[in-house]
């Protein structure tokens, strides 16, 4: 039993005397993300216009109010006159009852209980019509052009007329509900409030020579505006009371500054062309005191280099050069891959965690076709860490060639 036991921790021990470490190495480095939806090359300036669509809505409301108002007031002009004819005929039967009553008493008329004859009640008059009191609507708020057209910036592009012509329409918010949830128990209770709301936008976008190229109506699903948690009910009824044209005028606010960012994060995700950061892992080897990689730490350092110059232009042409230099060092590094020996110097592991930068640098000389493949070797070697690699920038990688395509 002894024996097995050394035998065993022999085996372990010059198993992980062979055992090269990755290093993990996050790369961050900017690029230009290419715009999904293609401009025509010789416009550079682009102008945008601002429709209030919310005011027609206004109008509309307006219109609605004033028609209810004179509907009422007719209503209560029609039963102000039959009020006043009824209470009318009731006090001229009143007046003439009064009459017979007086002539019989001064006749001397007894009832048959030999008793005077009694003065006869006043008539129960009806109750008079109230004016209508029509509660005026809720208007939407003012914008100004200025707090759309600073916040909206097509990135690529620059302010002028003639050329590109975007067009935000400000619809009016729609389908506001607040919903309450009672939580808690005893003196622990609590209700708390949200206000769903919908509130689009519409997005057009045209050039003089391809016509309209976008033409959307943007945040269409429902989102919820947090409101103030109450421990009744009936403290949210009059919190609303005295407070109500406050929380909608704040509610409109924050709702359009939210959807005004995210049109100009729309637009410049299908037109623009926005500088963004690439965040990633590129793969080296620790020092491993049987072997020399020197010249895994050179290629890993080309290959920063190059990625840091993929940022200058869309094309990625001005790294082009430092690009090919990386791949190639990484190439002659796996002609001694040896995936069948893991005591190889380059064994699956690190050559699947090469493999993994190659593709990265594949990826940003747009050789799209060979990437993928690359990832395909990774996910079939069977070396978990390049398998979750390739996994996890698939998605980026499809949506970099989709772009591609659409402007080269």
């Amino acid at each position: 039993m002894k024996s097995f036991v050394l035998a065993t921790l022999f085996i372990i021990g010059t198993g992980s005397s062979f055992g090269q470490n990755i290093n993990d190495n996050k790369v961050s480095f900017s690029f230009i993300q290419l715009p999904s939806v293609k401009i025509d090359e010789d416009y550079s300036q682009y102008s945008m216009t601002v429709l209030h669509s919310y005011a027609e809505a206004n109008e509309d409301s307006l219109s609605v109010f004033e028609f209810r108002k004179q509907a009422a007031l007719q209503q209560f002009e029609i039963a102000a006159v039959n009020y006043i004819q009824l209470r009318d005929s009731l006090e001229r039967m009143h007046l003439r009852n009064l009459a017979t009553w007086e002539k019989q008493r001064n006749a001397g008329a007894l009832t048959a209980t030999g008793q005077p004859i009694p003065k006869p009640n006043p008539p129960v008059f009806p109750q008079p019509p109230i004016y209508p009191n029509i509660k005026a609507p809720r208007l939407h708020s003012e914008i100004d052009d200025a707090a759309v057209t600073t916040a909206i910036k097509l990135q690529g592009y620059e302010v002028g007329e003639n050329e590109i012509v975007i067009t935000v329409t400000l619809l009016p918010m729609r389908d506001i509900r607040i919903k309450e949830t009672k939580t808690g128990n005893g003196a622990s209770t609590k209700y708390k409030y949200v206000c769903e709301y919908v509130l689009p936008i519409m997005l057009t976008l045209e050039t003089p020579s391809q016509g309209i190229l976008m033409q959307n109506i943007l945040f269409e699903n429902k989102k919820t505006y947090k409101m103030k948690d109450q421990k009744s009910k009936y403290d949210h009824q009059i919190y609303m009371r005295e407070h109500a044209n406050t929380f909608y005028n704040e509610l409109e606010r924050q709702a359009r500054q939210e959807v005004i960012r995210a049109t100009n994060t729309y637009l410049n995700e299908e037109v623009g062309f926005i500088k963004k950061t690439r965040k990633t892992e590129i793969y080296s080897v620790k020092k491993f005191k049987n072997y020399d990689y020197s010249d895994v730490t050179r290629a890993y350092s080309a290959t920063v280099l190059a990625l840091n110059l993929v940022g200058n232009d869309r094309d990625h042409s001005g790294a082009e050069d430092k690009l090919d230099e990386a791949l190639a060092m990484w190439n002659e590094i796996m002609l001694e891959s040896n995936t069948y020996d893991n005591k190889a110097r380059i064994n699956d592991k690190i050559s699947a965690m090469i493999q993994c930068n190659i593709a990265e640098i594949q990826m940003w000389q747009s050789k799209f076709g060979e990437a993928n493949a690359t990832l395909d070797i990774i996910q079939n070697a069977g070396v978990l860490k390049g398998k979750n690699h390739a996994k996890s920038v698939r998605s980026f990688y499809a949506n970099s060639e989709t772009r591609w395509n659409v402007n080269y």
